[in-house]
């Protein structure tokens, strides 16, 4: 591959892009986890946050792609971001500003909503927790005015000498 700043370019366009089909997916989990908190269970939120673990790694591999062309690109330019590119001829930088510009705003949504699912998770737990201690006070309460009687072992007595 020849190492122009177009290509670098072009690159960095088809690398966000990988980005934003992998966010999208995530977007679509995290609101299936939001109906999973309430309605599926355990077993399927599990498998959610699973699926969104897989595609997390698969971020963190385009990240650090990303990463490496970016900096060839400053390098090769000499500039420190995108905004500062303004060579004549370069092809897709705007577009690309404008992939970057809907991942950003995704990560957003994103974050809203785990924040949110985070929110029902505790009241979930909350919930739970008062269940537990009620039913522990009734086991109290029980036990109170049914006490338990001992039995004692029974015992054989051979009277016969």
């Amino acid at each position: 591959m020849e190492n122009t700043p177009q290509k670098y370019i072009d690159r960095l366009r088809e690398i966000s892009g990988k980005k934003r089909l992998l966010l999208k997916d995530m977007v679509e989990i995290t609101k299936k986890q939001s109906t999973a908190v309430h309605e599926d269970g355990i077993e399927e939120l599990e498998k959610l946050v699973n699926q969104k673990q897989e595609i997390i790694n698969s971020i963190n591999e385009t990240d650090d792609q990303f990463n490496v062309y970016f900096q060839r690109l400053k390098s090769e330019l000499k500039v420190k971001s995108l905004d500062e590119i303004k060579k004549p001829g370069l092809n897709g930088v705007k577009e690309l500003q404008e992939i970057i510009d809907s991942i950003m705003k995704m990560i957003n949504e994103i974050s809203t909503m785990e924040k949110q699912n985070s929110t029902k998770v505790k009241s979930l737990l909350d919930e739970f927790s008062e269940k537990i201690k009620k039913v522990s006070e009734g086991k109290k309460i029980n036990s109170a005015y049914k006490p338990v009687v001992k039995q004692t072992a029974s015992y054989f007595i051979d009277q016969k000498k």
